[in-house]
């Protein structure tokens, strides 16, 4: 038993100590990628969001003729709804030739599965509001909970990637760097030391050989917790800039309030 864990251990620290500090910039900029992706992802979701509730005041104001003759809650969600997704997506697609920026939007839109994202929050709001035309006022923050956190587009990054464990894990990935760069600096520690048993202090030039070896391993060791300190200060300030939860919230609050206006407005 105690050999297995010896060899075990040797294993570890052979491999940890020269691969470790690789391997953390690695995660890093895998982390790095992964955010960036992400954050497009829910930014889309919040523009999605924001225009819907920019088409809700414009309702409230008159401002769609075509409207006169829709009057129920329902009816209005899916006009008003319907009116986003048309203007967001599909009238863009017409204008290609005259605006270049538009078809790489597009282009990309396709690759997020953004469009697919859309249609399912439109099918899934309007399932909900099917049966609200009347009577008791909804809860209009559950509804819009429930339409943003089943949506399997807007939930996985190209519908594989689980969002919300990733940035839950991403939330933690600081702190893994510090205690990797320190586990890292214990395992170069621990690879120099066995040489130190092999110092002759009748042969001073192979001591001081060995020693200077010794110091060189120890501060390559050292690079690890510095590495790590860096990586998590660097991923410290992009989890605050790229923040997934405030934006979540928003886009949330947006979408709640543009509900609760049109109920207001329906059943005035």
């Amino acid at each position: 038993m105690n050999e297995m864990i010896n060899k075990i251990t040797t294993t570890l620290i052979a491999y940890g100590a020269d691969n470790l500090m690789a391997i953390m910039i690695i995660v890093f900029f895998i982390g790095v990628i992964l955010k960036f992706l992400m954050y497009y992802l829910l930014k889309a979701e919040y523009n999605f969001s924001s225009a819907f509730e920019t088409r809700t005041h414009r309702y409230l104001n008159r401002e769609y003729i075509e409207s006169k003759n829709v009057s129920k809650f329902h009816e209005v969600v899916e006009f008003i709804l319907k009116k986003t997704f048309t203007e967001s997506y599909v009238a863009r697609k017409k204008q290609f030739r005259k605006r270049k920026e538009d078809s790489k939007v597009a282009a990309v839109n396709r690759i997020f599965l953004v469009e697919m994202g859309a249609k399912s929050l439109i099918d899934d709001t309007l399932k909900q509001t099917r049966y609200h035309d009347s009577g008791k006022v909804p809860d209009f923050k559950n509804i819009s909970r429930y339409v943003f956190n089943s949506n399997p587009y807007f939930n996985k990054l190209w519908g594989v990637i689980p969002i919300g464990l990733t940035n839950n894990v991403f939330s933690k990935l600081p702190s893994l760097f510090i205690i990797g760069g320190i586990f890292g600096t214990f395992l170069g520690i621990s690879k120099g030391l066995p040489a130190l048993k092999a110092i002759d202090p009748g042969n001073i030039m192979a001591a001081q050989s060995t020693l200077g070896n010794f110091l060189e391993s120890m501060t390559f060791a050292m690079y690890s917790s510095v590495v790590g300190i860096f990586l998590s200060v660097c991923f410290t300030i992009m989890n605050a800039f790229m923040s997934y939860n405030s934006l979540y919230l928003s886009l949330v609050d947006r979408f709640t309030q543009s509900l609760e206006l049109l109920w207001k407005d329906s059943n005035s």
